[in-house]
């Protein structure tokens, strides 16, 4: 068999080479009847992952560690509706894309997580109960469009700053409790409010008071 050194001085000398010489180096790279020796791969010196399989690293110290598992993203596929109730509701999710496509939010879809920030789309009308409480989130965007944040919503977080677009007619029993960072909250005239939506630190400026109408 000719090398491909070989080859290469064919066309240097000015030869032409015969192509059974180009078969065989081409023939010579085939491995489909060898294995794969898997030792050799990165990654995979113990056998290709199983969905169950979980490989610590090592942290800075030298010792095991598991805490690149922690962070668990999602993203949600585009042309998504509706996000059903509990649909990732205690999951340990750090982190959700929501797509534009997406309306309704259900009943503790995200709750009991470690959501840190969250932005939900023009599209969003509803937030339904409990849907993002008891997470840890400190950045909340929400955008103009959206008309309903029901009880609880977002309970038990660590907000501290909030924009309450100005298409927002209701904001539901305890929507935003126990954010305890939470001082000061402008809401538009037209959005209606309960007493307890807020914590009794936090300053509402504005709004219409349920219990007014």
């Amino acid at each position: 068999m000719k090398t491909k050194e070989e080859l290469k001085l064919y066309f240097e000398n000015g030869d032409i080479p015969r192509q059974e010489a180009f078969w065989e180096w081409q023939n010579s790279y085939w491995h489909k009847d060898e294995k794969i020796d898997m030792t050799k791969i990165a990654g995979l010196e113990n056998g290709l992952p199983r969905f169950n399989d979980f490989y610590t690293e090592i942290d800075e110290t030298g010792n095991a560690s598991l805490a690149h598992l922690s962070v668990k993203r999602v993203f949600i596929k585009a042309g998504t509706l509706s996000i059903p109730d509990m649909f990732l509701s205690n999951t340990g999710i750090s982190e959700v894309s929501v797509p534009n496509s997406v309306t309704k939010i259900g009943k503790e879809a995200f709750s009991n997580n470690l959501i840190k920030s969250i932005s939900l789309p023009a599209q969003v009308k509803t937030i339904s109960e409990s849907a993002f409480s008891n997470n840890q989130i400190t950045t909340l965007s929400l955008s103009e469009g959206l008309k309903e944040i029901k009880s609880s919503a977002f309970s038990y977080n660590k907000i501290s700053s909030l924009y309450i677009p100005s298409t927002v007619v209701m904001i539901g029993s305890k929507a935003f409790s126990n954010n305890p960072n939470l001082q000061y909250v402008r809401l538009e005239r037209s959005t209606q409010y309960y007493a307890d939506a807020f914590d009794a630190q936090t300053t509402v400026v504005g709004g219409t008071l349920i219990s007014d109408m």
